[in-house]
């Protein structure tokens, strides 16, 4: 049995799965994965973080935001997977409440102050990888700048969730001890 290096994407074109939007959509697929994951963690009600009902509510817009992104990328004319200006602002929006209910940082962050914060933050890079990726297509081939700019917002939402996460888990174990 031969090996077939090609795949077929939204438009019925074969290409080499070693095609830059190959690449992209598999680490969009890795990325949209990963958010599944933290997604689940913080939702676990059983577990002993405090669990968020809007942050999982829009993790599960970015999943959907990412299949669509991923449809975009493979059929770029189809306006149905076309990002908007709202897109972008919800981001920012979301990005805005969790950064301004954080205390001001200093200094770097280093991660793995626990396993929801230490997942965030992986998928944080895979959001970043995800965007460079983005970047090269976008020099190739006409793709919407919206999605662009959504990619490039996520990774710092994902980095203010993180954060979060620490804080809940520090105020939580503070109040355990008594702190």
């Amino acid at each position: 049995m031969s090996y077939n290096a090609e795949t077929t994407n939204l438009n019925g074109f074969k290409t080499s799965k070693n095609d830059d939007l190959i690449h992209f959509i598999g680490t969009a697929d890795e990325l949209n994965a990963y958010l599944g994951l933290v997604r689940a963690m913080i939702a676990n009600e059983d577990a002993w973080q405090v669990s968020w009902h809007r942050s999982v509510q829009f993790i599960e817009r970015i999943q959907k935001n990412m299949m669509k992104m991923m449809s975009h990328v493979s059929d770029s004319r189809n306006e149905k997977f076309f990002f908007s200006v709202n897109d972008v602002t919800d981001m920012e929006n979301e990005i805005n409440r969790l950064q301004g209910a954080l205390p001001k940082q200093y200094k770097f962050n280093v991660p793995g102050k626990n396993i929801i914060e230490a997942q965030i933050q992986i998928a944080r890079t895979i959001a970043r990888r995800a965007e460079r990726m983005y970047a090269a297509i976008y020099e190739e081939k006409t793709l919407c700048p919206n999605a662009g700019a959504y990619l490039n917002r996520l990774s710092d939402y994902l980095y203010f969730l993180s954060q979060q996460e620490s804080l809940i888990n520090v105020n939580f174990i503070n109040q355990i001890a008594g702190i």
